[in-house]
């Protein structure tokens, strides 16, 4: 497969300024911290980790929504970092994004006709006959064009807005947490109409997630985030079956499985304390304040080689890259 998208060391700080007639900058909030990945055409590539780990981050500066502070973005082998407003404007036609929110990310003063016209009036293209198949293809009727969006339920709108981003054909979609807000049993059929909208049409999604049950399900691959900074990388089986950072370790141990009995045998790997602050991170390995193995498997001079050292992201012997010193391949019963 050929890459769409390389993203190499991206980094996006936001300024944290003082003064009222003299503003000068005291610090920054260090929300992506120099993050390399690529995402090949047709593939599914998620970012997953806590809240504030920079991933919503990460995918608008992809976008160019945000300015990134360094690092380079390139779309199909062109660096779009620093295109200006008219390369972007014909860009957005090839990169669109589905929001968390679907209520908030839709104009209530439009009805869905509006909604879907919109995007083929900006770039002065015929909408002609366009909104009909649109609605047609996400799962609605028609008759839905003259509704408001207040008139649907939360997942019919997040339908509203999938026809939104597929409106220019664009090659690109970021999913921002898509499934999040809607219930249980909606988010399955949100995610198979992603999935069956993804073979139909040949897109490449960058999906956003926290919850690890929709990433496995619908992921080929998997980049796991901590305080700006991705510190696992791999195939999706490879990551649920064999994961190897202490941090991923945590996250799916906390899973949970519908078998009563493997739920009361798995092994729990918990994680202690807050994240720390991303204006002021730890050095060394940003997870040794959480990490469980630092904390009791670790010698002496093992620790300290954490907190002086920072870990790079490269494949240990485990089949996949990890940034930890003492990566360790672990089966989650």
């Amino acid at each position: 497969m050929t890459a769409l998208v390389e993203v190499e060391n991206l980094v996006k700080h936001y300024p944290i300024r003082s003064g009222i007639v003299f503003r000068h900058d005291v610090g920054a909030v260090r929300a992506v911290d120099g993050i390399s990945f690529d995402l090949e055409q047709g593939e599914t590539f998620a970012l997953v980790g806590e809240s504030g780990c920079g991933k919503s981050t990460t995918a608008r500066a992809v976008l160019r929504l945000i300015e990134p502070t360094s690092g380079s973005i390139r779309f199909e082998g062109e660096d779009i970092t620093t295109a200006g407003a008219s390369r972007l404007r014909a860009l957005r036609r090839e990169m669109q994004m589905i929001f968390q929110d679907p209520f908030a990310s839709l104009n209530p003063r439009m009805t869905v006709r509006g909604i879907l016209r919109e995007p083929f009036t900006i770039h002065g293209l015929d909408a002609d006959g366009k909104v009909e198949a649109l609605l047609n293809m996400v799962g609605l009727l028609p008759e839905h064009a003259g509704r408001y969006p207040h008139e649907f339920s939360g997942g019919q709108r997040q339908r509203v807005g999938i026809a939104r981003a597929l409106a220019l054909n664009p090659k690109l979609i970021v999913c921002d947490e898509p499934v999040s807000a809607l219930d249980v049993s909606i988010r399955a059929q949100v995610i198979n109409l992603l999935e069956d909208l993804q073979a139909q049409l040949k897109l490449t999604y960058l999906f956003i997630a926290h919850d690890l049950s929709v990433v496995r399900h619908i992921a080929d691959r998997v980049a796991v985030m901590y305080l700006g900074t991705i510190v696992e990388t791999a195939p999706t089986d490879d990551l649920f079956e064999r994961p190897s950072h202490p941090y991923t370790q945590a996250l799916i141990s906390a899973v949970p499985v519908p078998d009563p009995n493997r739920e009361r045998a798995r092994r729990r790997i918990l994680v202690s304390g807050d994240v720390p602050s991303p204006v002021n991170p730890p050095s060394g390995c940003r997870f040794r304040t959480r990490c469980p193995k630092f904390a009791n498997e670790l010698t002496e001079a093992q620790q300290q080689r954490c907190i002086d050292e920072p870990p790079a992201l490269v494949d240990r012997g485990e089949g996949h890259p990890s940034a930890c010193h003492y990566a360790e391949a672990r089966e989650l019963v």
